[in-house]
């Protein structure tokens, strides 16, 4: 039987796949799902996507890999793992790479998502010799130029006279966004290198940024030295459990993969992005023996915020923070204030048990600061952070049985407040997947680095519901219910909330080529009322509700399609407004010359900001667009990526906005003159 599955499946319609068409899609997939829950204009992927391109050019061998390994791609369920260990155990090495549509719970979407990443050839075993780190040592070189093409408010030159009364009107640098990085890395064994940025508005080899770039980071990685297992030294990240005790990185919530609830920690991972705030500098060391793992971990580094140094009788004179920056942005005198104005001094460690089954682990981390900070006169912050150190303490778990796998983590601070996740996904059938996620954030949660699910660090209590059904073949449908509770005030809130998210999607595969889905979805919130009253105010409800319909379609291997058609309702207080969205992608691949071409199209009218839409646009590597439609006008977009040779790619977009019925965009130092904003972006890439 086994033969016969792999007999026909040879034959099938994965045949005709092609990987590196299909490897950006699934890419751009997931940056889309990440993306639109992040809901930010510009978005560095860097440290997140280097691993799925980094399978890209060396596949997982499906012969020898691990669960560990397979869940880094984080294409598969754990269900689908699970099942795929369990078939390989039972029949041995595997034979075709289309043998895994006889495993369990793999169809040929599954299959399709994960082709491009994996192989069963024979793995080449390359020692850490220094001949072969020389030999088979790869060198890559980014650069990077970004420029907005309308001056704005902040680059107009201001009188001496203003500016000695108001010298933050006007930015001290050039409007250019410079970029550089290189990194050398010898398979996932060793990596090192140096990123620099300078944001526009930012000076460049003077004045507050005399060393030219604004922020450099470097990081250096070793792994698998025996029973040391890693080691990271520089800029990294920290990342254990389902993230209460220590997450730093992005914090990926609510999406449209709605199975996605469950956090794959890699504990400590090398960072090369540009956010300027949230990492680790130090050092970093994890090893490992038999069953048992242990990671220890120190950081120091100088961060932004703001000083309090006007009340002499607080703190000795030295003054306080009143709030950290991290934006990354020093443009202003203003902004340059607070440049490195705190030093931060992070210490932690985790230890684990992995059995064939189980893994349980305890994590621990203390977060030191050289000034205090201050708590908020605002009720709602009453239970912040305060003071100059913090500690918090967790344990997490993982457990699979069967189909099924449980998950949690529970942590509490120096305050002993109690923060609790527990989860379970069940593979029910080959048709039928479940997760279900329950968190509690107490009001009081003072974990520094906590980034649980939802987003929210204090006063939440929720419960998750995710369901993924495949009803046909080509049609999957997939929902979620979220519902949460607020028992303390929050910003604009003035007592006790309630809120829910309803999300349904359904997906159908007309045939290899052309592909639709639509989706639904709705969150209801609860806001204080417009209406000026007296003492507390009270509650209404806040409702947005967006209705999204997209298509793709492959007209040839060198020519797509992509169509979509979006609104938006909300409702807030009485007042009711609207918005829609339409857009047009076209994706060319010219079959004789190396270029590649996308673009789009696209026509917006919202009422107001409350009904903003986002898009993902195609951008350049490592760099993803998520704008903001809002307003009524036009975007467009172009963008080319031309491959000189094999070690050469450079590419090119212009981005516009063309706005109806406005004289000027955006406000502040950033407000532009007109109805026109367009930026233009040049990257080039050099691999040797």
């Amino acid at each position: 039987m086994k033969y016969l599955v792999l007999y026909i499946y040879l034959f099938g319609s994965l045949l005709a796949f092609a990987q590196e068409d299909e490897r950006n899609a699934i890419i751009e997939k997931r940056i889309e799902f990440i993306g639109e829950s992040l809901e930010d204009s510009d978005i560095d992927f860097t440290t997140y996507l280097e691993e799925l391109y980094f399978f890209y050019e060396n596949p997982i061998n499906l012969n020898q890999t691990n669960f560990d390994e397979l869940s880094r791609l984080n294409l598969l369920t754990d269900a689908e793992i699970v099942s795929f260990m369990d078939y390989k155990r039972k029949f041995g090495k595997i034979l075709s790479i289309y043998e895994l549509s006889a495993v369990a719970g793999m169809n040929q979407n599954v299959i399709e998502r994960i082709l491009p990443f994996v192989t069963i050839g024979e793995a080449k075993k390359y020692k850490a010799s220094l001949k072969n780190i020389l030999k088979f040592g790869q060198n890559d070189v980014i650069l990077r130029y970004q420029r907005g093409l309308q001056t704005k408010e902040g680059y107009i030159p201001k009188s001496d006279s203003i500016l000695a009364l108001s010298p933050n009107k006007q930015y001290l640098g050039s409007p250019d966004k410079l970029y550089a990085r290189y990194k050398f890395s010898y398979k996932d064994k060793i990596s090192w290198g140096v990123t620099a940025e300078k944001d526009a508005g930012e000076q460049f080899f003077k004045g507050a940024q005399s060393k030219g770039f604004d922020f450099y980071s470097a990081h250096l990685m070793i792994k698998d030295l025996g029973i040391v297992k890693k080691i990271v030294v520089g800029d990294f990240h920290a990342n254990f459990g389902q993230g209460l005790t220590m997450w730093s990185g992005f914090n990926m919530g609510r999406s449209a993969d709605v199975l996605k609830v469950k956090r794959y920690a890699r504990g400590l991972k090398k960072y090369s992005s540009v956010n300027e705030s949230n990492f680790l500098r130090g050092v970093g060391v994890k090893v490992e023996k038999n069953k048992f793992d242990l990671t220890v971990f120190g950081s120091h580094k100088k961060i932004d915020a703001n000083i309090n140094t006007a009340d002499t009788l607080f703190n000795n004179g030295e003054g306080a923070i009143t709030s950290f920056q991290s934006t990354g942005f020093h443009r202003t005198p203003g902004e340059i204030e607070d440049i490195d104005a705190v030093k931060q001094t992070i210490v932690g460690g985790a230890a684990h048990f992995t059995g064939d089954n189980l893994k349980v682990g305890i994590v621990g981390v203390s977060t030191n600061y050289d000034l205090p900070l201050q708590s908020s006169s605002q009720t709602y912050a009453q239970y912040n952070f305060k003071g100059t150190s913090g500690f918090s303490t967790g344990l997490n778990y993982l457990y699979f049985k069967g189909k099924t796998s449980f998950f949690g983590e529970v942590t509490t601070s120096q305050n002993l407040s109690l923060v609790a996740l527990n989860g379970v996904t069940w593979h029910v059938d080959p048709r039928l997947d479940i997760a279900v996620l329950h968190r509690y954030i107490d009001k009081k949660n003072q974990a520094i680095y906590s980034a649980p699910f939802g987003g929210a660090t204090s006063n939440e209590n929720g419960i998750y519901i995710g369901v993924k059904a495949k009803l046909t073949k080509n049609f999957n449908l997939s929902a979620y219910y979220d519902q949460f509770t607020h028992s303390w005030l929050k910003w604009s809130t003035d007592g006790p909330s309630f809120g829910r998210e309803v999300f349904v999607q359904a997906d159908y595969k007309i045939n290899y080529n052309s592909s639709m889905y639509v989706r639904l979805k709705n969150k209801v919130t609860q806001r204080d009322t417009k209406e000026d009253v007296k003492g507390i105010d009270d509650q209404v409800f806040v409702n947005k509700t967006t209705l999204r319909l997209h298509y793709s379609q492959r007209i040839s291997r060198q020519f797509s399609l992509k169509s979509r058609v979006e609104g938006v309702l909300f409702s807030y207080d009485k007042e009711k407004s609207k918005g829609l969205l339409l857009y047009q992608d076209i994706i060319f691949k010219f079959r004789k010359i190396p270029l590649k071409l996308s673009a789009r199209y696209a026509v917006f009218d919202t009422d107001n900001y409350d009904t903003r839409l986002y898009a993902y646009e195609n951008d350049l590597l490592y760099l993803f667009s998520i704008p903001s439609y809002y307003g009524k006008g036009i975007r467009t977009y172009l963008m080319a990526k031309y491959d000189i040779g094999k070690q050469i790619d450079l590419w090119v977009r212009w981005g516009m906005f063309s706005y109806a019925h406005t004289t000027e965009i955006s406000s502040g130092l950033e407000k532009v003159e007109g109805s026109l904003k367009s930026d233009i972006k040049v990257q080039l890439k050099i691999r040797f």
